[in-house]
């Protein structure tokens, strides 16, 4: 029951987000969406910030752990198609720039798994050139991602998916284990 109430709640926000830019959205908004109280909106979630960034791990997290996807390749492939099938939900989560941007946390969660992913496959700790590439390579590819969802940049979603694929530190590309990582 407590996932469904999340879900919900999280749905009403993606709809929500679809029609107006994430900095115009307020708690009030996403609660009178979803039909929930104060109280319960507060116990499963902090904030807005924390609802929009719920959205994207929950996805990345079972793209991860999905028996499908067995590759980094595959993983951007389905980014890039859920982006593309979203767009306007996508722009206006990328419009707020500043503390707790989409962005921003975009680039934590996925330098830690990727940071994780590789690790546990290949048992060893990245090096501080890994490490440089890997900041780079996630600031670069949401660059990126904003830049195709604003219509910047004209390629299909296999071809933009295949050039994220390739800017992925070299050393990196071909490991590949299940999420979530144990610690």
């Amino acid at each position: 029951m407590k996932e469904l109430t999340k879900d919900h709640i999280l749905s009403s926000f993606n709809r929500l987000l679809r029609e107006y830019q994430f900095e115009d959205i307020s708690i009030k908004m996403i609660i009178d969406a979803s039909g929930v109280s104060k109280s319960t909106f507060y116990r499963h979630y902090l904030d807005k910030y924390d609802v929009m960034n719920y959205n994207y791990k929950k996805k990345l997290d079972e793209w991860v752990k999905s028996q499908n996807c067995k590759s980094w390749r595959e993983l951007y492939l389905r980014i890039f198609r859920a982006t593309d099938l979203d767009r306007n939900r996508e722009k206006n989560a990328f419009s707020y720039v500043g503390a707790n941007s989409y962005s921003a946390f975009l680039y934590d969660y996925s330098y830690a798994m990727i940071e994780q992913i590789t690790t546990k496959s290949r048992k060893k700790p990245l090096t501080r050139e890994e490490r440089l590439q890997l900041s780079l390579f996630c600031y670069g590819g949401i660059a990126l991602d904003v830049d195709w969802i604003n219509k910047k940049i004209s390629c299909t979603t296999e071809e933009i998916a295949e050039q994220v694929y390739l800017a992925m530190p070299a050393t990196l590309r071909d490991e590949w284990c299940n999420w979530p990582v144990e610690n």
